[in-house]
């Protein structure tokens, strides 16, 4: 083309790429993201600059979803939270309680974690890094008053408020629910922490909800009563007196 043609008319813009953030799923695959680096690295380890370079967006780009990292925790969280509490409601259904429910809802909680062992390595971080404790969605969990309807309380006290209604009914034995809530989390979260990246069978998963089954109602399970003792009747001494 001739350079007369283009006097005068505005020089066009040169084509560019789309944006992978523009995609429906950005969104998720900045959370998904974010969610192995903060596994993997804790709060400090995780930058935005890490988070865009692996989803393949620019910082500018990427503020258009979350402009700080604590945001993208936040978001993070709030997933995370989601997906439990939707495995541990049929606690909250559970009346009269019943310890079979509770050895299901475990089960499948415990099959979410051997699935996304990266979710129960998120879940050990956020007990143990107080940066993440900053964010304010994960801040109100270790207020003096959190709200109840909260979603990292609610997962919490579903779990506990089961363990007071079957110590009351007599389904569980004497014991303080916050420490069994305690110990049950660190259950859940420990195996798959141990065993990620470790290629598991059918056979390793069958074993694996056997012995959850058989430890939760063997630590749960009240002691039987023994029944009472009867004195056996004395029997006469047979002898001839002197």
């Amino acid at each position: 083309m001739r350079a007369s043609a283009l006097q005068g008319q505005p020089p066009r813009a040169a084509k560019r790429r789309p944006i992978r953030g523009s995609t429906p799923g950005a969104r998720d695959q900045i959370l998904d993201t974010a969610l192995e680096l903060f596994a993997t690295s804790g709060f400090d380890g995780l930058t935005l600059r890490q988070v865009g370079a692996r989803v393949g967006l620019h910082n500018s780009s990427l503020f258009h979803y979350f402009r700080t990292k604590r945001e993208i925790i936040g978001a993070v969280l709030r997933r995370e939270s989601e997906e439990l509490l939707t495995r541990l409601e049929p606690l909250a259904r559970d009346d009269p309680p019943s310890l079979d429910t509770l050895v299901a809802v475990l089960s499948d909680v415990s099959d979410h974690y051997a699935r996304e062992p990266r979710s129960a390595r998120a879940a050990m971080r956020l007990f143990l890094d107080p940066g993440a404790w900053l964010d304010p969605y994960a801040a109100e969990v270790a207020s003096e008053s959190p709200d109840p309807s909260h979603r990292l309380v609610r997962f919490s006290s579903l779990l506990w408020g089961w363990l007071e209604r079957a110590q009351a009914a007599g389904v569980v034995r004497p014991l303080s629910p916050q420490q069994a809530t305690r110990n049950l989390f660190g259950l859940l979260l420990m195996d798959p922490i141990w065993t990620s990246g470790r290629r598991r069978s059918d056979r390793d998963a069958g074993r694996r909800r056997a012995e959850l089954d058989a430890f939760v109602r063997g630590a749960l399970t009240p002691e039987a009563t023994p029944a009472p003792r009867t004195a056996k009747p004395r029997g006469r001494r047979s002898g001839v007196r002197a």
